[in-house]
């Protein structure tokens, strides 16, 4: 029997990015849909891996040429400025720049086929396969909107409903587009399930990690997760995130403390302990130095 798809859309490109998204709009809880800005990111080539929603990557600005990875090598077909893709559930993605790329992402979970009418919300939420390089300027502009709306009107009585009437309108303008079949419907290339990796199992090993980022996670068992030795491993490791796997944990362990902080529901010593810092004192030293600022002032300086 196959193992379920753990990872939320946002989790698998938070761990293609290496980063938290810059900003983040979620509508009602009973559809579950949310919209993601992730700011410029530089990489050549991005793998995402699977996750158990429908993804969309909203291509904003940046390089005028974004292909994927396809059964049949690169895509014909390129990702412009203006252009969406629809990416299945369960399926991973790799992206090709040729420059830097400024995106969103929009990620609907099976709860969201509620906002359309029925067989179009089962078609969107079963598609086959990725439809790549769609050009629509209604879902492009909608996610500007969202994403670089003013503060001040966010903490409004209405952004909220604002917010859901916008996504669900993005949710119906993607139903129509895969019900017309719009865009290049491409078989993204896929590691073949059940069979050992060719390399070290780095998705298996920050699964591991964003789970668990409170633990001690060790070298050893990091290793042996990736399916490789203990000097493999590092090796590859540092060659894939241009740091070693105790550098990498920090990072994350930081940028999980940021999101805690701007929530304001937990005490510094609750987060330091949370996340696996041996005192607030050491979370407070660690925090500086990758940050600048301590928690006290990053907590109390509003950034969004």
């Amino acid at each position: 029997m196959s193992n379920p798809i753990a990872l939320r859309g946002i989790d698998a490109y938070r761990r293609a990015c290496q980063t938290a998204p810059t900003v983040e709009r979620r509508g009602a809880a009973r559809s579950g849909v949310s919209l993601c800005g992730w700011g410029v990111i530089p990489d050549k080539e991005m793998h995402v891996p699977r996750s158990r929603e429908l993804t969309v990557a909203i291509h904003l600005c940046g390089a005028s040429r974004v292909r994927v990875f396809t059964e049949r090598g690169l895509s014909h077909s390129v990702s412009r400025p203006g252009h969406v893709t629809l990416i299945p559930r369960g399926q991973s993605i790799t992206y090709l720049t040729d420059g830097e790329v400024e995106f969103a992402t929009a990620h609907l979970p099976p709860a969201a086929a509620g906002l359309v009418e029925e067989s179009l919300g089962r078609q969107l939420l079963n598609l086959p396969q990725c439809l790549f390089a769609v050009p629509d300027a209604f879902i492009c502009d909608s996610a500007r909107t969202l994403l670089h709306a003013d503060a001040a009107h966010l903490a409004s009585p209405d952004a909220q409903p604002e917010i859901e009437r916008r996504l669900t309108a993005i949710t119906r303008q993607l139903a129509r587009i895969a019900s017309t079949g719009g865009g290049e419907p491409v078989h993204l290339a896929q590691a073949p399930r059940g069979t050992p990796p060719q390399g070290p199992d780095f998705d298996a090993v920050l699964e591991a990690i964003e789970s668990r980022l409170g633990d001690a996670l060790g070298l050893d068992e990091l290793a042996q997760r990736a399916g490789v030795g203990r000097t493999r491993f590092v090796e590859a490791f540092a060659r894939r995130f241009g740091c070693s796997p105790h550098r990498y944990i920090v990072r994350r362990r930081i940028e999980r403390a940021k999101q805690l902080l701007r929530a304001g529901n937990r005490s510094m010593t609750a987060i330091a302990y949370e996340l696996g810092f041996s005192s607030p004192s050491h979370f407070s030293a660690t925090f500086k130095a990758s940050t600048r600022v301590s928690p006290v002032a990053y907590a109390s300086s509003g950034v969004a």
